[in-house]
């Protein structure tokens, strides 16, 4: 009886090894898929800026009402802002953009928030 469940153990320990092997060779190849993961990857960094974007709205909503002092505002908001330069310019690099359309579009953005 311990042989045949010792047995059975095996062959389930081989199955969760060998699986991936076998999984990933009906998969395209990561050079094949980075066009899908562009656009991805653009959705993704677009949702990130607007995520930054209201944190920042937060930020500035908290310290009209008192709940930040504005040395904390002050760092906060620099740390985002940064952040949010950081995602534009990822942004324009996928998009394709020159360095001064970039800085123009960052301007913009800024503006608006």
């Amino acid at each position: 009886m311990a042989v045949v469940i010792a047995l059975g153990i095996a062959v389930v320990v081989v199955a969760f090894v060998v699986a991936p092997l076998f999984l990933l060779a009906g998969r395209p190849s990561e050079a094949e898929t980075k066009g899908s993961d562009t656009s991805d990857g653009l959705a993704d960094l677009l949702a990130e800026k607007e995520t930054i974007y209201a944190a920042i709205q937060e930020l500035d909503f908290d310290l009209k009402s008192g709940k930040l002092s504005a040395e904390d505002h002050g760092a906060l908001r620099l740390r985002h802002e940064a952040q949010a330069a950081a995602v534009l310019k990822r942004i324009d690099e996928l998009q394709g953009r020159t360095t001064a359309e970039g800085f123009r579009s960052a301007r913009r953005e800024k503006q608006r928030a």
